[in-house]
């Protein structure tokens, strides 16, 4: 009797992991990755740092908000927000409440200071409208 039981509850978990794999494959850039976009961008956590290569990571909504997260080497995260290829501001973090900032574009690259830190975004993560 708990035979059946057991298979039945295994079944659905093989089955369950097996989508959960195919859609976090389908989900992943594979062949449509632009070749051209950089593994790391240039960021300094404290003022006066030098720069320094930071992983990232993009998203994009529909309402034409891209969101760029920065990750410093200690793991600590900031979300850099755009609107229409334009820089708006920051997400809030123990460094400051993300409003305090200078911007330009220069080289192609967004030239961005967050409450005393700073980051070069290239131009290419950033989808204009």
């Amino acid at each position: 009797m708990k035979t059946p039981i057991l298979i039945g509850i295994w079944a659905a978990l093989v089955l369950g992991a097996a989508k959960a794999s195919a859609e976090q494959h389908s989900a992943s850039p594979g062949e449509m990755v632009d070749r051209n976009l950089p593994e790391t961008i240039a960021c300094a956590q404290e003022r006066g740092e030098a720069l320094r290569q930071c992983s990232y990571r993009v998203k994009r909504d529909e309402t034409g908000k891209t969101t760029v997260t920065v990750i410093f080497a200690n793991g600590f995260g900031r979300g850099l927000i755009f609107e229409n290829g334009q820089f708006v501001k920051a997400s809030v973090t123990m460094s400051g409440v993300g409003t305090d900032t200078e911007w330009r574009l220069e080289d192609g690259k967004h030239m961005i200071e967050v409450d005393g830190q700073r980051y070069e975004v290239p131009d290419i993560l950033i989808p204009r409208d």
